[in-house]
């Protein structure tokens, strides 16, 4: 028998399942997310930060909000600046169970256990999707089929959409922890001593709760790691972080969370015959903080909006769904392109720079922190929190394969 539906997302993530909720909210048409896991908070990689464009622009309730920031602090080895950039704290396994019951409501269904591998073509179109359910192979088919698998991007990549060995790649580990914690603000360490390469970071996550990690660039890390080799544990750097700081203490790790960012320029094809891709399974992460609960959650929006239209029309072809594609780079191009850069600069910055860079940050103003929680820094911005270093000169090479780069 074969099984067809209107719509089948492969991926249970944020960016999938928020595909899923408001199609079929905004739609009848039938709807089946495929998701690896057993269950959808067993895809506990996230450490949960976000902003309020998720929550109050998506409909997050407060059950699943851990803790609401009213601002951020940047440090570095020689600097601690307050920026005015409210925040919040998501339960990432609740956030997740939530959107998926949501989308249940509205008539979407979410199966669990089912591992997508490979999509289903007749000609140049997309007509489904191959997938694995108990030991068997099944498929499914399907007028659009939504690529929502993050960066294992097990549809886009076979497509041509985005190769993710060709990209940059990063590494994340965070523990959840029972004890004290004095502060009220998501706290983002600069430091290679910390992090090497990337940054360390604490939040408050409840009553007597908080998160403390490490991430990294793994580029970056191999220069900025011990002896350059590369070679010591993420969690070595954890544990140094956690017993480092007189502000927390820490009395039971409950729960750790992990995964690895895949990073380019976030300019890859989003759409072929039959098919959208949203959120990591191309590389829509943010670049310079590395950010993926928001712009793939805002990557879904922009193609549910299509999809719906495209749907209408009875046609799925790439040139019906493409508006979605330059909706993002419309959007997105010219920020990420220049994050991008700069990013690769901040990473790689010398602690000196990395100091300069944080007391340069506080003194950026209300507007201009609102501009950086958007993504939306102007040139005079970067102009005025970027620390030169003469031997910053050496790096352009590096840098403008960014800029001509799509």
């Amino acid at each position: 028998m074969t099984e067809r539906v209107d719509v089948v997302v492969a991926g249970g993530g944020p960016a999938g399942l928020q595909f899923a909720r408001s199609l079929a909210e905004r739609s009848e048409y039938s709807v089946v997310v495929l998701e690896t896991n057993d269950e959808l908070s067993d895809n506990d990689k996230s450490t949960g930060g976000t902003f309020d464009q998720v929550v109050e622009g998506f409909d997050i309730p407060d059950s699943v909000v851990q803790a609401d920031c009213a601002d951020v602090v940047f440090e570095a080895p020689d600097a601690s600046e307050r920026l005015p950039i409210p925040g919040y704290v998501l339960d990432f396994p609740s956030f997740l169970e939530f959107l998926g019951e949501d989308a249940r409501h509205h008539g979407a269904e979410i199966r669990t256990g089912c591992r997508v591998t490979n999509p289903i073509r007749e000609g140049r179109d997309v007509t489904g999707v191959v997938y694995r359910e108990n030991g068997s192979e099944k498929r499914i088919y399907a007028d659009l089929v939504v690529e929502a698998t993050g960066p294992a991007a097990v549809l886009a990549e076979p497509l041509g959409m985005f190769t993710p060995g060709e990209a940059q790649r990063g590494i994340g580990k965070e523990y959840e922890i029972e004890g004290r914690y004095d502060l009220d603000s998501m706290l983002f360490r600069f430091d290679h001593a910390a992090a090497p390469g990337g940054y360390a970071w604490t939040f408050p996550a409840g009553e007597g709760v908080f998160k403390a990690g490490v991430c990294w660039v793994d580029d970056f890390y191999e220069r900025h790691g011990p002896d350059g080799s590369g070679g010591a544990l993420i969690d070595d750097y954890i544990d140094r972080w956690i017993e480092s700081d007189d502000r927390w203490e820490a009395e039971n790790r409950r729960v750790a969370h992990a995964g690895q960012a895949v990073l380019n320029n976030s300019l890859n094809r989003r759409a072929v015959d039959g098919l959208v891709a949203i959120g990591d399974a191309v590389s829509s992460i943010n670049p310079l903080f590395g950010e993926g609960i928001r712009p793939g959650m805002e990557s879904a929006a922009m193609a549910v909006a299509v999809a719906i239209d495209a749907l209408d029309a009875g046609d799925t072809s790439r040139e019906r769904l493409a508006p979605y594609e330059r909706r993002w780079n419309d959007e997105k191009s010219f920020h990420w392109r220049v994050q991008r850069i700069v990013g690769e600069l901040l990473y790689d910055f010398t602690a000196d720079q990395q100091t300069q860079f944080v007391r340069k940050a506080g003194q950026l103003d209300a507007a201009g922190a609102r501009r950086l929680q958007r993504y939306e820094l102007s040139v005079r911005d970067y102009l005025s929190l970027y620390p030169f270093d003469p031997a910053d000169v050496a790096k352009v090479p590096r840098l403008l394969r960014h800029v001509r780069s799509a």
